[in-house]
């Protein structure tokens, strides 16, 4: 709890099912709900919704990529209390 980390290396070697698969197990496993912050390049940003969509469907993702409309659904769900979500920027 309370600590960060950054997961960086080159492009196919499963980044993007390893973090998945840890952020569905704090979830599942420790009741730890977020907001979990995945920063990733925005190439990549439908790739990882279609993952989360496909192996962790249970977990809300928030594509904040800084436009007035997201940012105001960010602080939306913070307000209601919504559980289980991922920001990727």
């Amino acid at each position: 709890r309370n600590n960060s980390v950054i997961l960086a290396d080159e492009m196919g070697l499963g980044k993007t099912i390893q973090t998945i698969s840890f952020l569905s197990y704090l979830f599942h496993q420790h009741q730890l709900y977020g907001p979990f912050l995945v920063v990733v390049p925005l190439s990549t940003l439908t790739s990882w919704q279609r993952e989360f969509e496909v192996w962790a469907p249970e977990i809300n993702v928030v594509v904040y990529i800084g436009d007035l409309m997201s940012r105001n659904m960010v602080s939306n769900w913070r307000a209601k209390g919504v559980w289980g979500w991922v920001e990727t920027w």
